[in-house]
């Protein structure tokens, strides 16, 4: 039998508080710290507030990344797909990258997740 391939064993990691429960407990607060953040950026909308652009980007962003790379690791996991696997991550980690930057460019040079926000919620 080849060591490395598919129907090898899986190797279990130690169990870690920091990648488990807190991990999860992190991305559920993400996620529901979303919901009020939107709603400040359309109350607060026709007003430039440079903090909550920066939030409110860094954390679509962040959100974003967290579910495109659970269906990495979940679909195309590294021992099955031993190229593909690490290509999408780092594609993954490059183009999070890429949005932070954009993001970045919008809020900075544009008008902003605000008003953006304002805008499309008035169209």
């Amino acid at each position: 039998m080849n060591p490395g391939t598919v129907n090898d064993p899986t190797e279990f990691p130690p169990p870690s508080r920091t990648h488990g429960s807190y991990h999860w407990a992190f991305e559920r607060l993400l996620a529901a710290s979303l919901v009020p953040m939107t709603a400040a950026a359309f109350v607060t909308s026709g007003s430039s507030y440079p903090v909550l652009d920066g939030l409110l980007g860094l954390s679509l962003v962040m959100h974003s990344h967290i579910g495109f790379d659970s269906m990495v690791v979940d679909y195309v996991h590294k021992r099955k797909f031993p190229i593909l696997g690490p290509t999408l991550t780092w594609a993954l980690r490059s183009a999070t990258v890429g949005v932070l930057v954009g993001v970045y460019q919008f809020n900075t040079n544009d008008i902003g997740l605000t008003e953006l926000i304002a805008k499309v919620w008035m169209a």
